[in-house]
């Protein structure tokens, strides 16, 4: 490789991540959380009280079809196709994704948010699963029993 693309590769792909301030906590009063989504590529955030949404250290991509080399070009990104964190327990916990995309038009982009509030239990371990299609943004939450979560569909909000 040319001397001066290894500098430029590096630059174009220090652009891609989402610089993340989210600290996990950790200890017997925290819950697991595993994002996915349908193949779309998104930003998990969680909710950190007086300090807002706050993105995950990965964000969701898409399932990659190459082999080996593309899974390491996707760990250098910081992208996976399951992104999972700890947050802590919490009668109201939450959690949100941050969807952005360029559509094909190249003038329009497609963008939501969709934030859910529930009561993060220690030691649970959810999923949630973001959803998008034809301009519809979803996010389902299950717990590890697979059973539908108590959660609901929030304002993009963090209290203070």
């Amino acid at each position: 490789m040319k001397p001066l693309l290894v500098p430029a590769l590096a630059l174009l792909f220090s652009g891609c991540h989402h610089f993340s301030s989210y600290q996990q906590p950790y200890g017997d009063d925290t819950a697991k959380i595993t994002f996915t989504s349908n193949d779309t590529a998104a930003q998990p955030v969680i909710c950190v009280p007086g300090e807002g949404f706050q993105s995950t250290d990965y964000s969701i991509a898409q399932r990659p079809i190459g082999g080996d080399s593309m899974n390491e070009l996707m760990e250098a990104m910081k992208k996976s196709p399951e992104v999972t964190t700890a947050l802590q327990a919490s009668p109201q916990a939450r959690i949100g994704i941050i969807y952005n995309q360029k559509s094909t038009n190249s003038i329009k982009r497609n963008r939501c948010k969709v934030a859910l509030q529930f009561e993060a239990l220690a030691g649970e371990h959810y999923q949630a699963k973001f959803n998008y299609t034809q301009t519809q943004c979803g996010l389902s939450l299950t717990d590890s029993n697979g059973h539908s979560a108590d959660a609901v569909q929030i304002d993009w909000k963090c209290p203070q």
